[in-house]
Formats: structure tokens, C-alpha cells, sequence
């Protein structure tokens, strides 16, 4: 395959923040990223990104490699992932879906530029309070995990980011008022569900009803030019199947096989991936739409 691990960072508890590089068959190829583990219980988003990885090496994402450098960084939150474990994955939320300093990393992100924290009392939107599951820390990219990534992606240039969660079973793209950008996501979470020979992951976005709450794939669109998205994989059906009422918080977020949804999910990326790498930059896309309109 010829990958390259990077370390592109340290935890607060100093464990390091691991990528691997994997070239593109031809020079100046664009560059896409898939991230997982943002929240520590979700084990079944870093089994996901890996199998991407084994998939790239002759596999259903071999293809990819014809047209982009792909990145992969299996744990964002290694602190999380393993206090998880330390806890038997039989803990509140709050204490295994954080980092060392109890800030849940996906509400850790700057908003959109002008934008204002307006959560409305919705359940996930982010907290101001430490010890809370969602609490968004002293200020955006106040983490040593959520500043790191940030820098690489700034220094690469991702065109792309698929960023894996559980348990869902939905796509969910950043957060777009603009019309062109919004269809675009439109047609992108299209191609990863119609890739999908298992379960096909639902869109979940509107573009009027909603709100910025320090989300990765938001960040990543707005301030970072990328076309980004949270990819909750294993189905809230197939986790209440699996346990009617799981023995740990763990198994909630976690199937007890895995790879089915690896075999379900990777060609999904691929084809996100694909589909993204065919279009124009968000700024771009505004930027049409704009001229459009104004005639010019």
C-alpha cells in the first residue's frame, strides 16, 4: 500500500494523535480525510475507518486511490476511547464520551464565522457547564485533540472529510444555508446511501431549522473549504435488536459484530468520497450562485 503513520499531535494525556497517509497513484492528487472516535464508546466508527484502510490495499477503495490522497485518523479522542475501556464501558456518557479534561470534542469547533451559540434547549447542542456530556469547553479549539486535527487539515487542504460517529445510522452533512451548497449535499448523501448494499443511511438536515453548535463537519465546510460530514454508522433499529436494553452503555453504541458494518459503510465512503472530489469547493459553489444572481 505504501501508507505513512503521522503523528500529528498529542492528547491531554499526552497519548499521540496517529493519521496514516496513504498516497494517490499520481502526483498533486486532492487530499480527503476520514476521521472517527471523536467520543470515546464509539469503537464501531474506528473499526469502520480501519476497514477503509485494509480497503484501499486492493479492496473496494483501491479505485480511490486513482484520484485522491486519502487520510485516516482511526481515534480522535484516544483519552476517551480509553478511560471507555478503563470503565468497562458501563459509565455515563459524560465520563467515557470526553477527553481528559471532560470537553466532548464535536462542540469543541469555532462556528461559522458571525455566527452565534443559540442552542434552544436542544438535547446535544452543547453545554456551558463542565461535567455535562456535551460541555464545549473554555473556547473553540481549547483542546490539544480538536487543535491538532484542526492544524493538519489547514496544512493539507482536505477537499473531503467523512467524520464516523454511532449509532444513528444516518448521514448528517455541515450545516448550509445556500442553496447550491445544500443540493450538493443533497447528491453527496445520495451516493454514499445508494453505495450502501445493507442499510442505507438517511440525510438529516434542513436548511432553515437547525443550529451551529461547534460541530466538526461545520467547521469544516465554513471555515476550512471542505466538504464534510457526520456518518453515524450501526442503526438505532439494529442496536435495540441487538439489546432491548444493553447490559453497559457501551453495547448501546456498538454491535457486537462489526463487520457487516464495515462491509455496509466503506463502499458508502468511497462513494462519497468520489462524488465530492467531482465538485467545485464550497467557496466556489457560493461564489456561482452569487454571480448567478447578479448577473455578472
Amino acid at each position: 500500500m505504501g501508507g505513512e503513520c503521522i503523528e500529528y499531535g498529542r492528547s491531554v494525556a499526552g497519548m499521540p494523535l496517529l493519521a496514516v497517509r496513504v498516497p494517490a497513484r499520481r502526483r498533486g492528487a486532492p487530499k480527503v480525510l476520514c476521521c472517527a472516535n471523536i467520543h470515546g464508546p464509539e469503537l464501531v466508527a474506528t473499526e469502520v475507518a480501519l476497514g477503509l484502510l485494509a480497503a484501499l490495499d486492493g479492496g473496494v477503495a483501491a479505485p480511490l486511490r486513482e484520484t485522491a490522497e486519502v487520510w485516516i485518523a482511526p481515534s480522535l479522542n484516544p483519552d476517551g476511547h480509553r478511560r471507555t475501556f478503563e470503565l468497562g464501558g458501563d459509565a455515563a456518557l459524560s465520563r467515557m464520551r470526553t477527553n481528559d479534561r471532560g470537553v466532548d470534542l464535536n462542540r469543541n469547533y469555532p462556528l461559522p464565522g458571525g455566527r452565534a451559540r443559540r442552542t434552544y434547549g436542544l438535547p446535544g447542542a452543547g453545554s456551558t457547564r463542565p461535567g455535562e456530556a456535551t460541555y464545549i469547553g473554555e473556547s473553540p479549539l481549547s483542546e490539544p485533540e480538536t487543535a491538532a486535527i484542526d492544524r493538519l487539515a489547514r496544512e493539507q487542504g482536505f477537499v473531503a472529510s467523512a467524520n464516523l460517529h454511532s449509532f444513528m445510522g444516518t448521514v448528517i452533512p455541515a450545516r448550509v444555508t445556500d442553496r447550491g451548497c445544500y443540493r450538493h449535499y443533497q447528491r453527496l448523501c445520495r451516493a454514499l446511501s445508494a453505495a450502501q448494499p445493507m442499510c442505507r443511511y438517511r440525510r438529516v438536515a434542513n436548511r432553515i431549522v437547525d443550529v451551529f453548535t461547534g460541530e466538526q463537519e461545520d467547521h469544516q465546510h465554513h471555515n476550512l473549504d471542505c466538504w464534510a460530514a457526520c456518518i453515524e454508522t450501526f442503526s438505532v433499529l439494529a442496536s435495540f435488536r441487538q439489546h432491548i436494553r444493553a447490559p453497559t452503555t457501551f453495547w448501546r453504541f456498538n454491535p457486537r459484530v462489526p463487520a457487516p458494518w464495515v462491509e455496509n459503510d466503506v463502499p458508502g465512503l468511497v462513494a462519497f468520497f468520489r462524488a465530492s472530489l467531482a465538485l467545485p469547493r464550497p467557496t466556489e459553489v457560493a461564489a456561482l450562485l452569487t454571480s448567478s444572481r447578479t448577473g455578472l
